[in-house]
This record gives structure tokens, C-alpha cells and sequence, in this order.
């Protein structure tokens, strides 16, 4: 991990609302300590102060330590409920309550970037994108749909970049590229998709996707530079097609088809 790389992620994954200050052991169990500083608003909307409160959360599982339903996480109760083929009612209640286990998970997955256990962090943004994808299928209200999907180039930048840099760390430096060059792909393709959302919310919302490309973006120049990222064989197929060398493009397609089959 060069100083450049560290002095991104220091930049990206640090929120001044939480401030890790040492990872403990409870019964056996590690555990973050961090500060979370609340701001006390009077009725009128004048700031009075902060409040700062010690908390800690559990480095795996959800980071509360509460079992929903007697499962490990919100997620987990509702992956049996499918397997079981009660398809989920997301009423108002159930939408917040999902929303606040996703925040719980996106605390810790600065903690992860920050203590470089890439991947952890990696697993905590699947568990919000799983949370999304929820959402996205059975919220019972579009606004609370939107409420946490508007959030998922976020959380995909967040997953992708802690993807690339533990494939980095296993010296597999190819799939780090692609895992980096398709993030950037699905980020465009939800902005896209949902182009009227993020119009409705004004410069803030429009922004929100092109700024979380910009951060992937920002890594992958600085992995090339640094650790000699190659460019990945999906970005070559595009640029190929884009300058129609169909040739090149076939080559790429049958490259691509022979890792995929393991080489045979």
C-alpha cells in the first residue's frame, strides 16, 4: 500500500460524525471503539452543541450485535424468508428498519478501509447492495424504495474498491482492473436508469453518481501508476468495438471465453 493510495482512502473513507479509536476485545470478540458526535439542534434550528457518545461494533455480523428475528441481520431473516417462499411485505417500518442496518453496515465499512481489511469492507458493501436489491423488489412505497437505492453508486464504489485493492494485495492484478473498469460501467448504467430521480433531487442528486465514478476513476490512475494496474480486457473489448475493429473484438471476446472455461 503506497502513501497515494493511503492518502485517497484516508480522504474517502473517513466520516467526521465517527471516529474509530482503537479496536478491543469483548468476551472473546473483537470489536471496534469509536466516537459518534451528535449535533443538538434547538427547535428553531439553531445549533446548541454536540454530544459525543462511545459505541462499539462488532467486526463481523451486524455491527449492534442485536439478532433480528433471531437471525444473524435484517438480511439474513429475509434471505430465509424467501427459502421458504413468503415473499417480504416492506412497509414503512420494515423500509426504516432496513435503512438502519444498512447505516450500521456503511460506519463499519469505513472502519474496514481504514484498518485495511479489504476484505471485510468488501462483504459489508454486498450486504447493502443485498439490503438495495431488497428494497428495490418489495418496498411497499416508492419513496422508501428510493430512500437507500439512491445510495448505490455509493455503495458499489465502496464494494468494488475494497475488491480491487484485496486482489491487489493477492498480486492478481487483472481481475482487480476488471472488478474497477465494471464498477465504473454499473455506476453509468444505474445514473442512466435512473436519470429522473436524481433530476427530481436537483444538483445534489445529480451529482451523486459522477462523483462516486470519479473516486473509482481516482484509484484505478492511481494503481496504474503505482502497482503497474494493466487495463482489463473488458475495457479493451469496449474500445475495440468503439472503433470498430472487429477483429481485435473477437480476439478479446474468445480471451475472455477461454478464462472464463479456465483456460481449456
Amino acid at each position: 500500500m503506497t502513501e497515494r493510495i493511503e492518502q485517497l482512502l484516508l480522504k474517502l473513507f473517513r466520516d467526521a460524525r465517527y471516529v474509530l479509536r482503537e479496536r478491543v476485545e469483548r468476551l472473546g470478540e473483537p470489536r471496534f471503539a469509536f466516537l459518534e458526535v451528535c449535533m443538538l439542534v434547538s427547535a428553531t434550528g439553531d445549533v446548541l452543541g454536540q454530544n459525543v457518545l462511545h459505541r462499539e461494533y462488532r467486526e463481523r455480523g451486524r455491527p449492534d450485535g442485536e439478532r433480528p428475528y433471531g437471525h444473524e441481520s435484517l438480511l439474513d431473516y429475509y434471505h430465509v424468508e424467501q427459502s421458504q417462499n413468503r415473499v417480504p411485505v416492506l412497509t414503512h417500518e420494515a423500509a426504516a428498519n432496513i435503512r438502519d442496518e444498512s447505516w450500521q453496515y456503511y460506519v463499519r465499512r469505513n472502519f474496514h478501509f481504514q484498518s485495511k481489511n479489504f476484505m471485510l469492507a468488501r462483504e459489508d458493501g454486498e450486504h447493502n447492495l443485498e439490503l438495495c436489491n431488497l428494497l428495490e423488489r418489495y418496498a411497499v412505497d416508492d419513496a422508501d424504495r428510493w430512500a437507500l437505492l439512491r445510495w448505490w453508486p455509493w455503495i458499489e464504489r465502496d464494494r468494488a474498491m475494497a475488491a480491487a485493492l484485496e486482489l491487489v494485495e493477492a498480486d492478481q492484478l487483472d481481475m482487480a482492473a476488471a472488478e474497477l473498469y465494471r464498477a465504473i460501467k454499473a455506476i453509468d448504467q444505474f445514473a442512466e436508469k435512473h436519470a429522473a430521480q436524481y433530476e427530481a433531487e436537483g444538483e445534489e442528486g445529480v451529482r451523486l453518481p459522477p462523483t462516486m465514478r470519479s473516486h473509482v476513476e481516482a484509484l484505478t490512475a492511481l494503481l496504474r501508476e503505482e502497482v503497474s494496474l494493466p487495463t482489463s480486457v473488458d475495457e479493451k473489448l469496449d474500445e475495440a468495438v468503439a472503433r470498430g475493429d472487429q477483429e481485435e473484438a473477437d480476439r478479446l471476446r474468445q480471451a475472455m471465453m477461454k478464462d472464463l472455461l479456465g483456460g481449456a
